[in-house]
């Protein structure tokens, strides 16, 4: 039997927040249990909060203080944020952000309502809902459903910039929280259904100009997998473990493969 060679090309967009890339505001900021500073509550994704005041054993003496409507009967994706003691909240289409006192029983300290194109709701896919906002830098950001990334001034609304990301009417939507990485806001797009390539975007928080954008299909300049120049090490011959190509045995010989990978 020859031996056999596996080949495999992989392309990935890793997006990896750690400690070196992560925004050091943010970090701090989510480690006092009572804010919420991001759509997940941390940048480890855990949507956990170390708040104890309520508990198993008191829960059922829960009565409501106060209660606020968005005034949008649709589907409500994604919780609120809280930065300090303002509580930040969103909803579907179309895509109002409302920055609620938390200190006064939720007044409304400002009101973002956008005015968008309703022939979107037609090309968005599983209702018209919205993962959440994201926050950074004092400002509060909004991908909307028609792919405009807006930036609010957290303590007035003001917006501060906007960007188009894509263009409904070649299928393209947004139903995703961004994400602020560092100086960066990430978004990605809605479409698959209507053949839309997806991509991730990144742009600057502090102006909004795009830093790059990765796409999810194509040649590896589009990817960022690899420029065009760069090289990419062959894989090493070996036999297949486990889906895993192994180094030939020590001192030579003809390595094996298994029947199954």
């Amino acid at each position: 039997m020859k031996p056999s060679r596996l080949w495999i090309a992989v392309p990935v967009l890793a997006l990896f927040v750690g400690a070196a890339s992560a925004n050091d505001e943010l970090i701090k900021l989510s480690k006092d249990p009572n804010q919420w500073v991001m759509p997940t509550g941390d940048y480890a994704n855990t949507r956990y909060s170390e708040l104890k005041q309520i508990n198993k054993d008191n829960v059922k003496n829960l009565r409501p203080v106060w209660t606020f409507s968005t005034g949008v009967l649709r589907g409500h994706e994604g919780g609120p944020l809280v930065i300090g003691d303002v509580m930040y909240a969103h909803t579907p289409f179309p895509n109002n952000v409302f920055a609620l006192d938390l200190n006064n029983n939720g007044r409304i300290l400002w009101k973002y309502e956008p005015k968008q194109d309703p022939s979107v709701i037609a090309v968005m896919c599983c209702d018209t809902v919205n993962r959440g906002v994201a926050y950074g830098d004092g400002k509060v950001i909004l991908a909307q459903a028609d792919t405009t990334v807006v930036a609010l001034d957290a303590k007035t609304g003001k917006v501060l910039w906007s960007v188009k990301n894509g263009d409904p009417k070649k299928g393209e939507t947004m139903t995703s929280a961004p994400m602020v990485v560092k100086d960066k806001v990430l978004v990605g797009n809605s479409g698959g259904e209507f053949g839309v390539p997806g991509h991730v975007t990144a742009y600057n928080l502090k102006d909004g100009s795009k830093a790059w954008r990765a796409a999810s299909v194509g040649p590896d300049d589009q990817i960022l997998l690899a420029s065009p120049s760069a090289k990419i090490p062959r894989p090493r011959r070996g036999r297949v473990i486990s889906g895993r190509s192994a180094a030939a045995p020590p001192g030579g010989g003809t390595p094996t493969t298994r029947s199954s990978t």
